[in-house]
C-alpha cells in the first residue's frame, strides 16, 4: 500500500512549510463560510468524515488532506484530525509535514505521548537522534517541575526506545529495568523488554518479560498497538487516538 508513495518523483514546487502555509491561508480566506457553518452544524461534521474515509480508501491523499484542513479549522481543539494528518502525511513520504503537525500538538499540549513518541520516530529516522533524546530530556523536565509524574514516565519509556534504535541495548534495558522497578505494576518496561530480548534471540530472557509482562497487562491489551507497522488506508482512518 505504501509502495506506491515511494516511487512518486519529487515535486518542483516551493518548500513544505510554505506549501503548507499558503494552503492553510487559502483554505481560511475561502473558505470560512463553509468553515463556519461546519462549526454550526454537527452532520457537517460526519459528511466530511464520511468523504475522508471514501478519499482515503480511494488513494486521493491531497484531497484528504484538504478535508482535514478543514476539519481542523472547525475543530482545532479536536486532536484526532491533526493525528490523522500527521499520520497520512508519514504514509506520502512526507516527514517533514508529519513532523510540523506532531510539533504543532505539542504546542497544544506539550507533553502528549502519542506526539512525543511519533515525533521523536521521525527525528530518529532523519538522523536527528541525538536532538530527539534532547527535546525529550527537555519534556521530562518540564514533566518534573509540573510534578506530573506519569508523564514523565512516560517520556522516559520514550527516551528508552530511542536508545534502542540508536543500538544503545544496554542503556536502554537499564532504562526498562529501573521503570519497572519504580512500578512494578505497569506492564509496558516488560513487554519493551520481552521485544529487545525476543529481537536479540535471548529466548529465557523473553520468556521471563513476557510472563510478568501477562501477570499485570490489561485485558485488553493488543500488542498490535504496541508494534510499529505500516498503516493500510483503512486503518489510517479508523484508528483514532487509540493506536
Amino acid at each position: 500500500m505504501l509502495g506506491k508513495f515511494s516511487q512518486l518523483p519529487a515535486k518542483a514546487e516551493s518548500p513544505l512549510t510554505s506549501t503548507v502555509t499558503d494552503e492553510e491561508k487559502e483554505v481560511k480566506n475561502e473558505e470560512s463560510p463553509l468553515t463556519e457553518f461546519i462549526e454550526s452544524h454537527s452532520e457537517a461534521i460526519d459528511a466530511l468524515k464520511s468523504l475522508l474515509e471514501r478519499k482515503l480508501e480511494d488513494g486521493e491523499d491531497e484531497e484528504a488532506l484538504k478535508i482535514l484542513k478543514r476539519l481542523i479549522s472547525a475543530q482545532p481543539l479536536e486532536l484526532e484530525w491533526k493525528f490523522l494528518m500527521a499520520r497520512l502525511y508519514n504514509e506520502m513520504g512526507e516527514k517533514d509535514g508529519a513532523r510540523k503537525v506532531y510539533e504543532e500538538i505539542l504546542v497544544q499540549d506539550p507533553l502528549c505521548f502519542d506526539a512525543l513518541f511519533q515525533n521523536a520516530l521521525l527525528m530518529d529516522q532523519c538522523g536527528e537522534g541525538q536532538a530527539a533524546l534532547r527535546l525529550l530530556e527537555e519534556k521530562l523536565v518540564l514533566a518534573q517541575e509540573e510534578q506530573k509524574e506519569n508523564d514523565a514516565r512516560n517520556v522516559r519509556l520514550i527516551m528508552a526506545q530511542i536508545k534502542y534504535l540508536q543500538k544503545n541495548v544496554d542503556e536502554a534495558l537499564s532504562s526498562y529495568e529501573e521503570l519497572a522497578k519504580e512500578d512494578p505494576n505497569d506492564y509496558r518496561p516488560y513487554f519493551y523488554q520481552f521485544v529487545i530480548y525476543s529481537l536479540l534471540d535471548r529466548n529465557e530472557e523473553a520468556k521471563a518479560q513476557f510472563a510478568k509482562c501477562r501477570e499485570v497487562c490489561p485485558k485488553d491489551f493488543k500488542v498490535e498497538g504496541f508494534v510499529q507497522t505500516p498503516l493500510s488506508r483503512a486503518k489510517l482512518f479508523g484508528s483514532g487516538l487509540d493506536n
